[in-house]
């Protein structure tokens, strides 16, 4: 039987403030103050300015996966030009991320000065060993975060005697990554599994520190913006070190020990993994290796600001409800807009993940499907989707859902390793290839296997192609939780990526305008684009049972002809008006604008404002002509907070161009 974790058990984290006694000279002297003490590196993670609080809503530079709508003289973080607003939610995320670190320090000189870690037996896990192992694993998690959003930081493996220890300058992130693997890999054989540790996913296990030991070094290994020390201003350049390689060949050591030992699979579909989620359930042997908790009534954001979108209104009192009992949420996190025509049309993470609708309130007891317009602000991801809840928190709940961040997946284990062994021996193995089609199994029905799984993974011979293939796949696999920005820095691919996307949506604009739009004086054809939607034409019609919960009263229905659905496909042939009884929306026809004269008569065609302004901290309309994505770095990195800047006493500054 599945062990299954509910995340009440986050309540512990949530509820244990590190107690003034666990400081730097305390000794610990039973296995219950360990684990007390290690319950409270736990704190910072699931609250405020942890990964559930004020991490999941920050940090959201555009990708081709996540992304959000940028208006002219609004830039901020998403476009590459951080604002002065959002200086407080790094903040925030600086403070939360350090406060771990200084607490997992406490800890571990405790653990180590202590008569029973001195005389545990290092030959098998215990108790003990499990709780300075984990203890290990939380401080590497928080070190991860801190490179991955500021390059080299400030950097401390032992509790500081006073505040003025604390006031030094940046450590290459290199040495701390390096040094964080060095720790992980000592504690390995420390850990207790997930079914064995009483705790599941939502601790650290075994699995999770072998899991997290390849991440690292993907990272490690993989390309990062470096700073121009002699020149602040500058946005600098992408490297990687001299030793990258052995760095993935630990990532496949450690990601192939995780398949080996056969602790976890991916038996339930990708729909239920998520429907699972946002009814706290977590089990120990599935797909989740490991969630950082949420605790309902907290600080959480998944299912409110990331999920489907449920829109409120306002009762005679003023307060804000939805006629859902699962209550209302904003979907203010958005996927880029042309994400979704990226998916094989097959692909059954496509429409769990990528929705272009909200929900409204029908009538007094009802909600139902409303269209939500094409768009660069159109698309939410449905991953976490409160509607799901069997046990719902009332109407007026918005955000402290209690759902999860999943952290670390199989999945991602899975194409970690089939990316670390492709690159190690010159192509994919074997064993990179089961992986590969591992996942696919799960992203597609059973009677598709010869043709989108076998076939497909067959036919990626080379190493380029396969790799090209681990790119695609991790885009469709984690939609909206935010690794495509690592993943693209890593590789050095995020420059040609978004300059791709600049360039590609005006041509996708031209295809459209092509297809609809009378005397269009710029018309193209036999592009990749060809087969994207110029408009699309939908309806309500009854949900008959078939909707979220039986509270859905009417869904979307898009208009078909011969097999093609206007929402996904192009039409062979647009007609002039709408079927009968449908509503047409534009679809890719909103890539280009009017150019209008004083008189109101169109004089021409140019880029959008939501394609000009996307990525303006890296291209925009005055240097297109003259961005190379080829040596050109995009600056994914946010600002060092002015408070750590202060409080540092000039041992710290801010490079990338950062002011």
């Amino acid at each position: 039987m599945a062990a299954v974790l509910l995340c009440t058990s986050c309540d512990d984290y949530l509820d244990v403030s590190s107690p003034s006694k666990f400081d730097r000279d305390y000794v610990f002297g039973t296995e219950a103050e360990m684990e007390t003490a290690v319950t409270g590196i736990y704190v910072p993670m699931v609250g405020s300015g942890g990964w559930v609080g004020n991490m999941s809503a920050h940090f959201l530079m555009n990708t081709d996966v996540e992304f959000r709508e940028v208006r002219k003289d609004n830039y901020g973080e998403y476009c590459f030009l951080p604002a002065t607003g959002q200086m407080n939610g790094y903040n925030a995320a600086w403070k939360a991320l350090y406060d771990g670190i200084n607490r997992a320090n406490d800890v571990l000189q405790g653990i180590e000065q202590s008569d029973l870690f001195k005389a545990a037996d290092r030959t098998r896990p215990s108790k003990v060993l499990h709780y300075y192992g984990e203890a290990k694993v939380l401080r590497a998690m928080y070190y991860l975060e801190l490179v991955s959003n500021w390059g080299d930081v400030p950097y401390r493996r032992n509790p500081a005697g006073n505040k003025n220890e604390l006031l030094i300058g940046a450590t290459d992130r290199d040495i701390i990554l390096s040094e964080m693997i060095d720790d992980l890999i000592e504690v390995e054989s420390y850990l207790y599994y997930a079914s064995e540790s009483g705790k599941g996913a939502e601790a650290v296990s075994r699995e999770f520190c072998q899991a997290l030991i390849a991440r690292i070094a993907l990272r490690r290994g993989g390309y990062s913006l470096r700073p121009d020390l002699n020149n602040p201003l500058a946005i600098g350049s992408m490297k990687r070190s001299d030793d990258w390689q052995e760095y993935y060949e630990i990532a496949e050591e450690y990601a192939g020990k995780v398949i080996t030992e056969n602790k976890h699979d991916l038996k339930r579909s990708f729909r239920q993994v998520w429907e699972d989620e946002c009814n706290w359930i977590v089990p120990a042997d599935d797909d989740i290796i490991f969630d950082v908790p949420a605790k309902v009534g907290g600080t959480g954001e998944y299912g409110y600001f990331h999920g489907t979108a449920i829109s409120s209104q306002k009762d005679e009192n003023d307060a804000s409800y939805s006629n859902a009992s699962q209550g209302y949420s904003s979907g203010a996190l958005k996927l880029c807009p042309t994400y979704m025509f990226s998916f094989d049309r097959k692909d059954l993470r496509r429409n769990i993940t990528c929705e272009m609708f909200s929900y409204e309130n029908s009538g007094k007891s009802n909600i139902k499907q409303r269209h939500d317009n094409f768009g660069f602000n159109s698309f939410k991801c449905g991953k976490w989707n409160r509607l799901f809840m069997k046990s719902p928190l009332g109407n007026t709940s918005n955000k402290g859902t209690g759902i999860n961040y999943s952290y670390m997946r199989y999945a991602d284990v899975l194409l970690m390793y089939a990316e670390a062994a492709n690159e190690n021996h010159g192509g994919p193995t074997p064993e990179a290839v089961a992986a590969l089609k591992k996942v696919r199994m799960r992203a597609f029905d059973s009677a598709d296997y010869a043709e989108k799984v076998d076939a497909y993974v067959s036919s990626l011979t080379s190493k380029e192609d396969f790799f090209n293939a681990i790119v695609d796949e991790r885009a469709w696999e984690f939609g909206g939780e935010k690794l495509r920005r690592f993943d693209l820095a890593r590789w050095n691919l995020y420059g040609k990526t978004v300059y791709n996307l600049y360039h590609n949506w005006i041509t996708i604009g031209r295809v459209a305008h092509t297809k609809v739009t009378k005397d269009f004086d710029q018309p193209i054809s036999g592009t990749p684009f060809d087969d994207y939607p110029a408009k699309v034409y939908y309806k309500l019609i009854p949900a008959n049972g078939t909707g979220v919960t039986d509270q859905v009263e009417q869904v979307i229905e898009y208009y078909t002809e011969d097999g093609i659905n206007s929402y996904d496909q192009s039409l062979p042939v647009y007609p002039d008006n709408p079927p009968v009884e449908y509503t047409q929306g534009n679809m890719c026809t909103i890539f280009l604008k009017e150019v209008k004269d004083d008189s109101g008569t169109r004089i021409g065609w140019a880029p959008a404002d939501g394609i000009l302004y996307a990525f303006y901290g890296y291209i925009n309309e005055n240097n297109a002509g003259t961005v190379d994505p080829e040596t050109d770095p995009v600056r994914y990195f946010a600002p060092i907070p002015t408070d750590a800047l202060s409080s540092h006493q000039g041992l710290l500054k801010n490079y990338y161009g950062f002011n």
